[in-house]
């Protein structure tokens, strides 16, 4: 995790350099986690580094032994309305579906196409 460190050098057990607000913000969002749902948003121009951050953050997630889930979808799949969400619940869809209630479950099961779907759409 990030701590006292010199400013430029990269922040320890990421190799990630000159950012180290935004490693503080990951961190700071990992030790939320535990305690209810948060989020995390990483955005700034194209280029900045928001992807080395991104990485460093999931791997700090599965050294805490977190559940990551996460897509990147491409451009090509963006006619296909749920590809990322296939992509998203990829080995943990059974774990995922099995808490949810029938309606919720049924309507995941139809665009992962694990299930038929039946009568007209809404």
């Amino acid at each position: 995790m990030p701590g006292s460190h010199l400013a430029g050098a990269p922040v320890p057990g990421t190799g990630v350099v000159g950012r180290d607000r935004e490693m503080a913000a990951v961190a700071a969002f990992l030790n939320a986690v535990s305690s209810g749902p948060c989020g995390l948003l990483l955005e700034s121009a194209a280029g900045i580094g928001k992807t080395t951050v991104w990485n460093a953050g999931v791997a700090w997630a599965a050294g805490r032994s977190y559940t990551v889930l996460l897509c990147r979808p491409a451009e090509s799949e963006a006619t296909l309305s749920f590809a990322a969400l296939g992509d998203l619940l990829d080995g943990v869809h059974d774990r995922a579906l099995a808490g949810l209630p029938p309606p919720q479950r049924r309507a995941l099961e139809v665009a992962l196409l694990m299930a038929d779907p039946a009568g007209s759409p809404p």
